[in-house]
């Protein structure tokens, strides 16, 4: 008589199964596709664009990579220069002089910025040239940029390099053209550009 399980307790049991059996049953019916209906898909239109979102922005073109080793011989040739406290005239005629290589341009760059910043206005306007896009000229693996080619066009004008007045009324007519057509960096420009460089 005492191993009897009590009757309240065997009764707890068959609840608890049939209430398992109709949560599966119900989970089954609830999951199961009732006769290939189907949720109807939203509609697969691209929404209009909103009047107040900004512009989408050209893709900034990066400039090649170099096609060149770190220790090109141009190259290291003119670090070593460089290294040797080659003055800022030498530093312009040897730019001038370098062979016809992958890395002339870049190593070229290196020495006309040492002596565009040691004052040579003659360098200032050509370290301008290789920052210039209105100018179809080799720029190695600089970037063009109106905003530095003006920048060293006016270093190398108030150097007194005539030339370089000539550049800036080229560099002018482009960043006046890309304005008009909704450039923010040469609407920016033209604020800052000087009255008297208007030409």
């Amino acid at each position: 008589m005492q191993n009897q399980i009590p009757k309240t307790s065997s009764s707890w049991v068959v609840l608890t199964a049939i209430s398992l059996a109709a949560v599966i049953l119900g989970g089954y019916w609830l999951f199961k596709d009732h006769g290939g209906e189907t949720l109807p898909s939203a509609p697969s239109q691209s929404l209009p664009k909103m009047a107040n979102m900004p512009k989408e922005k050209p893709e900034i073109k990066l400039p090649p990579e170099p096609a060149y080793a770190p220790d090109a011989p141009v190259i290291e040739q003119v670090r070593q220069a460089l290294r040797g406290g080659i003055t800022p005239a030498d530093a312009l005629a040897m730019a001038a002089s370098l062979p016809e290589k992958p890395e002339r341009a870049d190593a070229a760059f290196l020495l006309l910025e040492y002596a565009a910043e040691s004052g040579n206005a003659e360098a200032a306007m050509s370290v301008g040239e290789y920052y210039d896009p209105s100018l179809d000229l080799p720029s190695g693996s600089i970037r063009k940029n109106a905003t530095h080619a003006f920048e060293w066009y006016q270093m190398s004008l108030a150097g007194g390099h005539a030339e370089s007045g000539n550049r800036l009324t080229t560099l002018r007519r482009w960043v006046v053209a890309r304005a008009e057509d909704g450039d923010a960096d040469a609407q920016a420009l033209l604020k800052t550009w000087p009255t008297g460089n208007d030409r």
